[in-house]
């Protein structure tokens, strides 16, 4: 069973029309690998990135912990009246509290698109398919995975060879 394939284009202009067409289809897990940077490319396979959501969410339960945190130690089961205020004091929890919102926030980020980027990895078995060094030179190589739900390794092949693609190719599956 292929877990993916890989198709081969010839210029950006193609690359980016089979993204559309493919897109149009039904299909959400392209993948494209590129010789040099392209904003076209880029654009057309973005998608909404749920990043900045989920950045905040951890930023704002880091904050709420860290003063909750502290009024737990400070206000209540160790108080100390320093120069006449309550053990309570709102400002005096507002460093740590934001702080701690921005430091979890940014491991957030961090860790996210290590993650997403699938930069964790050592190595990646595509890297062994037939042809696929000339991307580092001229070529334009796009990626259908298979756990793409329009996936279908027939219909799929047909698709890609419909949108122009000089080589398909199925790459051995790795570890």
């Amino acid at each position: 069973m292929a877990d993916r394939l890989l198709a081969q284009y010839l210029d950006e202009d193609a690359l980016v029309a089979a993204i559309h067409r493919l897109r149009a289809r039904g299909y959400r897990a392209l993948e494209a690998y590129l010789p040099f940077p392209a904003i076209d490319v880029e654009e057309a396979l973005t998608t909404p990135s749920r990043l900045p959501y989920l950045c905040f969410f951890f930023g704002i339960l880091a904050a709420a912990t860290a003063y909750a945190l502290q009024w737990l130690l400070n206000g209540y089961l160790y108080p100390l009246v320093v120069g006449g205020r309550p053990p309570h004091f709102p400002l005096t929890f507002v460093p740590i509290t934001f702080e701690m919102g921005v430091l979890f926030a940014s491991f957030t980020a961090f860790i996210a698109v290590l993650w997403r980027g699938r930069l964790v990895r050592l190595t990646d078995p595509i890297q062994g398919t037939p042809g696929f060094d000339s991307v580092t030179r001229d070529r334009f190589w796009l990626e259908v995975s298979a756990a793409d739900p329009a996936f279908d390794p027939d219909r799929t092949r047909a698709d890609l060879v419909e949108t122009g693609a000089l080589r398909i190719e199925l790459p051995e599956v790795g570890p």
